[in-house]
């Protein structure tokens, strides 16, 4: 569970941030607009619903089973390419915090290993200043994407997604809460919104989310390199 407070000097002094342990410890992560087609070459793009708003988020997908990241192994990321927040996953933007920073204290990447953020005499590390500006640039980047996925939604191109999972042992193993693309529906729209969609920048994205489900496979893979209990097969299916 998050524990999100301002970061303060005082309280914060001996905090150190490890972005690599906050990363490793990932099971999805949102990404901004210009990551699609980065963050499609290793992994399934998807999307989760906000029980709140009801809005849906774009996320790069990095494990199946376990709460972690399945491209993180050996303390290294086999991955052609890390969505930047997952770097910055202990972190918010918050005026009032040092260095207009507030932290989750509940973090992996946060405690006494890796970069310090305050000197020795309490003052802000200049690592927090680039942590700050990365996140600014994160949020734009992700507002960005939100405004793309809001725009299929309205065009009733977003579906439940299931992917159903076929252990070794005999047992099912459902990655639920997911929400994808799907081609029969982007293909039912008109000529008119698909014109609509291409002079907006917009349909490229659809078939580069669309086709990453694919990467569902490398996931398998990352998983049976590393665990005894075996991924056998799987199965990918919108449902109503």
């Amino acid at each position: 569970m998050s524990r999100i407070v301002m970061l303060d000097p005082m309280r914060h002094h001996a905090l150190h941030s490890d972005a690599m342990a906050g990363a490793a410890a990932r099971q999805f992560v949102q990404i901004g607009l210009s990551e699609i087609a980065l963050a499609a070459a290793d992994m399934p793009l998807c999307l989760v619903k906000d029980a709140q708003t009801g809005r849906f988020t774009l996320i790069a997908l990095l494990g199946l089973i376990e709460p972690r990241n399945l491209f993180w192994h050996d303390g290294e990321m086999r991955a052609t390419y890390l969505p930047r927040a997952a770097s910055l996953t202990g972190f918010r933007l918050d005026a009032a915090g040092a260095g207009g920073l507030a932290v989750d204290e509940a973090d992996p990447a946060m405690g006494a290993r890796g970069e310090a953020l305050f000197a020795a005499d309490r003052s802000p590390a200049p690592i927090l200043a680039d942590i700050r500006a990365g996140l600014e640039r994160i949020v734009a980047d992700i507002a960005a994407a939100q405004a793309l996925i809001d725009d299929y939604a309205r065009l009733r191109v977003i579906r439940p997604l299931s992917i159903t999972l076929q252990l070794s042992d005999g047992r099912e193993h459902v990655v639920a809460g997911l929400y994808g693309l799907d081609e029969e529906a982007l293909a039912a729209l008109d000529d008119a919104t698909v014109v609509a969609l291409h002079r907006a920048d917009q349909l490229a994205p659809a078939a580069v989310m669309a086709a990453s489900l694919a990467q569902v496979e490398r996931l398998r893979q990352l998983h049976n390199a590393t665990h005894a209990r075996q991924i056998a097969a799987y199965q990918i299916a919108f449902t109503d």
